[in-house]
């Protein structure tokens, strides 16, 4: 049987725990920077759900649930996260309400009108 001095076998001990510690870390960090990442692609696919809806709206244009459902399964291929991930109608056409009540530029007629067309779409 071979006898280690004992300084080798702290040193090997606490090697062994700083390695597990640094791997812990980095691990953490590598998760939360993916969830960061697929939260930003989710933020993306959003606006530009948002973006591709809001032509429509201007010529007073209602799109169908199926529609919606197709751009929203479109949309999460295209920056492959889930569709559930994603908006739903009522998502959409709230966000969609409340930045048409903001906009500054719309008469409040013409505010009313685009809610009202809104909220056909819920």
């Amino acid at each position: 049987m071979m006898h280690f001095p004992d300084n080798t076998v702290f040193i090997a001990i606490f090697g062994v725990l700083l390695s597990l510690i640094v791997y812990l870390f980095t691990r953490q960090y590598f998760s939360r920077h993916g969830k960061n990442d697929y939260q930003k692609k989710i933020e993306i696919a959003n606006n530009e759900m948002l973006y591709s809806i809001r032509p429509l709206l201007v010529e007073k244009k209602v799109p169908s649930k199926e529609i919606l459902a197709a751009v929203r399964y479109s949309t999460a291929k295209k920056y492959g996260v889930e569709q559930n991930d994603l908006y739903d109608e009522f998502s959409m056409t709230s966000d969609l309400i409340n930045e048409t009540i903001a906009n500054t530029f719309l008469s409040s007629d013409q505010k009313l009108e685009f809610c009202s067309l809104l909220q056909s779409i819920k």
